[in-house]
């Protein structure tokens, strides 16, 4: 079996991995010429790390963070821990985390195809474009991770996102030494989305927001604006960065969520084309790895494919009922950020809640409930 893969970020190069190490003849491309950097807060949780320790991937915890400061609408600040028995976190610029990957993923004897994209797909045929134009290629299944905005989803004819988050980034010195924690600002201006500074060095941060489209067009679609104007009224954050602190590499993107189809004719959607990313904590790289590893464990299970893309679907069902619950938190939170951010301050056990609320899935789809009456009940 042959199976062609349009992007080697964390959910393709994870795919790749799987199958290459199955005997799978993997054929790997993706757009830009490597190593590349992406977008983003540079943030891996705990389950991310864990999937790269079960593919025996070396990811040094430098820093290595167990714990996420919580600032409040009214700057109340908590500290929430993750859950017993998970491994550290950590902040890695993506130029490496990804990097790893994919290394891993050619070690393992996938083929690599940089700067190819994939133009189309049928009949078992992919058409490639490249430096020296365009060829054709038979394979057996294509699995589409081609990130949030790739157009190969929709020329195939999927239906898109349910929703999006947007995003900001940059990097800044920071006025004193950072502490090895993430810190999430729950900004009123900003709700149900935050502001985050992590700590990539020392004294250097990752600092960005993510927030709703609907946020967004009430800054009328200005990112940087809405992300300096966050930075001036928060004092909380004036402790690390100046309010006219220099914002470098500075970049955007989006965050989606939700889709009604993965699968189709031999095509499996993984990573964010699939529409995984956590709707609520906007995290999206555990959510890739394990679409990819789950897409690849289908192919491997089933010798038909339509079988093996039934099973993949059922393997994403609980994702699509987390981010319905986590819809349900969101609506809620413009009310309840403050009460239950204050309330997390005085009570250590609240703010372990509110940290397994906003990263871990609840695979039985019951995330709004359970997550609710765990945090109540502590």
């Amino acid at each position: 079996m042959r199976v062609a893969i349009a992007g080697a970020g964390p959910a393709g190069a994870a795919a790749a991995i799987a199958l290459a190490r199955a005997g799978v003849d993997v054929r790997l491309y993706d757009k830009a010429s490597w190593p590349r950097a992406k977008t983003c807060g540079d943030g891996l949780t705990p389950s991310s790390v864990a999937h790269y320790r079960d593919l025996g991937i070396a990811l040094p915890l430098e820093p290595s963070i167990a714990t996420t400061v919580m600032v409040g609408p009214d700057r109340a600040v908590s500290r929430g821990r993750w859950p017993a028995g998970m491994p550290d976190g950590t902040c890695r610029a993506r130029i490496d985390s990804d990097g790893r990957l994919l290394d891993a993923a050619i070690a393992s004897g996938a083929h690599f195809s940089p700067a190819t994209s994939v133009e189309a797909w049928r009949d078992r045929t992919l058409t490639l474009r490249g430096a020296n134009g365009t060829a054709s290629e038979r394979a057996d299944a294509l699995l589409v991770a081609d990130g949030a905005t790739g157009a190969l989803a929709s020329k195939l004819g999927f239906p898109p996102h349910h929703s999006r988050l947007v995003a900001l980034r940059g990097y800044a010195d920071t006025l004193a030494p950072l502490t090895a924690e993430y810190r999430v600002h729950y900004d009123a201006a900003l709700l149900p989305g935050y502001a985050w500074l992590f700590p990539v060095a020392p004294r250097r941060a990752n600092i960005g927001i993510a927030i709703t489209e609907e946020c967004a067009n009430r800054f009328g679609g200005d990112l940087r604006g809405a992300l300096r104007a966050w930075l001036a009224r928060d004092p909380q954050a004036h402790a690390y960065v100046a309010p006219d602190a220099q914002i470098d590499d500075v970049h955007g993107g989006v965050i989606p969520s939700g889709r009604d189809r993965r699968y189709a004719e031999r095509a499996f959607l993984i990573g964010d084309a699939a529409g995984v990313a956590d709707p609520l904590s906007a995290e999206g790289v555990s959510q890739a790895i394990a679409t990819g590893l789950a897409a690849a464990a289908a192919l491997i299970e089933y010798d038909d494919t339509d079988a093996a893309g039934a099973a993949y679907e059922r393997a994403l069902a609980p994702y699509d009922r987390n981010e319905r619950e986590a819809r349900k938190m969101m609506q809620w939170m413009r009310i309840a950020a403050g009460p239950i951010c204050r309330l997390a301050a005085i009570r250590p056990r609240v703010a372990d809640a509110l940290i397994e609320t906003g990263y871990f899935l609840k695979p039985d789809g019951s995330w709004f409930y359970r997550s609710m009456w765990s945090l109540f009940a502590r």
